[in-house]
C-alpha cells in the first residue's frame, strides 16, 4: 500500500507539471517558425518527430507490462485504436496547424482549458451525468470568450475565426479519449492504458513520412541543437514523464480536483511567453490584443461557473 504524500507535495507536483506543460506550446511555436525565428519543422513534421522517441519510450515500458498491456489490447482492440488516433495524429495535428497558422502560444494554451467543458458535455450525452443549468450557463460563457479571441485578428490573420476552431479540436480530441478511457478507470492500470494508445498513435502517425515525401526525416536531419532540445523537451518530460506524473498525481487526489489544474495553462503559457520576449526579443514575440485578453477572461469565468462551483454538481 503506497502512503499518500502531504497535500504541500501534490500541490508542488501539479505546479511542476503544468510549469512544464505551459511551456510546451512556447516550445512549439518556437520550431514551427511562429515567432521571429525561422522554422524548422512544420506542423506534420513536428507531429511525427515529437512521437517517434515518445512512442518507442511508451512502447518500451508497454513491453516490460506486457502481459496488462497485452490484455488491454485483447480486451479492447476498438478502443486502443480509436484513442490512438485522438492522442496523437488527433490531437497533435490540430494544435500545430493552428499554432503554424498564426494561433499565438497563449490562445492555443487557453483552449486546453475547455476540456472540462467538452468531457462534461459528453459525459452528459454518452455516460448519462447530470447537466445542470448553471454548466450549461458556463459553456455559453466561454464560448463567448472564444468568440471573442477569434474576431481579434479576423482582420490581420486570414481566416483567424477558423484557426481558433481547428486548434480546438486538440482539447475536443483529449476530452473524447478521457470520456472513452472513463469507464476502464479502477479496472486497468490507466499508465499502462495511457502509453499503450500513445504508443498505437505513434505507429498510426508513421505513414504521414511516406505521404509528405520523407519530410519530416529532412526537417530532424536539419535540425540544431537547441531545435532538438526543443523537440526532446516536447517528448520526454512533456509527454512520457507529464502522463506518468498526470496518473499519478489521480491515484491520491480526485479527478475533478486534478481537473482544475488545467486553468493553470493559460496564465502560466502566457507568463513564460511574457518572460521570454523580454530576454530574447529577437527570437520570442508576446503579441496578445486586448480583445483577447478579454476573451481569455470571459472564457476562464465561463469555466469557473461550470466546474469550480460545488453545487453545479
Amino acid at each position: 500500500m503506497v502512503s499518500r504524500p502531504s497535500t504541500p507535495v501534490l500541490v508542488l507536483v501539479a505546479l511542476v507539471l503544468f510549469l512544464v506543460w505551459s511551456n510546451s506550446f512556447i516550445a512549439i511555436g518556437y520550431l514551427l517558425g511562429a515567432d521571429e525565428a525561422a522554422p524548422r519543422t512544420d506542423w506534420i513534421g513536428l507531429t511525427v518527430l515529437r512521437f517517434i522517441p515518445a512512442g518507442l519510450i511508451c512502447g518500451a515500458y508497454c513491453l516490460y507490462r506486457r502481459r496488462e498491456a497485452w490484455d488491454i489490447l485483447r480486451k479492447h482492440p476498438l478502443r486502443v485504436l480509436f484513442c490512438g488516433v485522438l492522442t496523437v495524429p488527433g490531437y497533435n495535428l490540430a494544435l500545430y496547424y493552428g499554432q503554424q497558422h498564426g494561433v499565438p502560444a497563449p490562445i492555443a494554451a487557453l483552449t486546453t482549458a475547455l476540456v472540462p467543458l467538452f468531457v462534461m458535455l459528453m459525459a452528459a450525452v454518452f455516460l448519462a451525468e447530470r447537466l445542470t443549468l448553471r454548466r450549461v450557463a458556463g459553456f455559453l460563457i466561454s464560448v463567448t470568450g472564444m468568440g471573442l479571441i477569434a474576431s481579434a485578428k479576423s482582420g490581420d490573420v486570414e481566416a483567424y475565426p477558423l484557426l481558433i476552431a481547428v486548434t480546438a479540436g486538440a482539447p475536443l480530441c483529449w476530452s473524447v479519449f478521457s470520456v472513452i478511457s472513463k469507464p476502464l478507470a479502477g479496472r486497468i492500470p490507466m499508465l499502462v492504458w495511457t502509453y499503450l494508445c500513445t504508443a498505437v498513435g505513434t505507429l498510426l502517425a508513421l505513414p504521414l513520412i511516406p505521404l509528405t515525401g520523407n519530410e519530416p526525416l529532412r526537417q530532424a536531419a536539419a535540425l540544431d541543437a537547441t531545435g532538438w532540445g526543443a523537440l526532446l523537451f516536447l517528448a520526454v518530460p512533456c509527454t512520457v514523464l507529464g502522463f506518468a506524473i498526470w496518473t499519478w498525481l489521480l491515484r491520491f487526489l480526485p479527478a475533478s480536483t486534478v481537473g482544475f489544474t488545467v486553468f493553470l495553462n493559460p496564465p502560466l503559457t502566457t507568463s513564460s511567453k511574457y518572460l521570454f520576449s523580454l530576454l530574447l526579443p529577437t527570437v520570442f514575440v508576446f503579441d496578445i490584443r486586448p480583445l483577447e485578453w478579454l476573451g481569455g477572461a470571459v472564457t476562464l469565468a465561463g469555466l469557473a461557473v461550470a466546474v469550480w462551483v460545488r453545487g453545479s454538481r
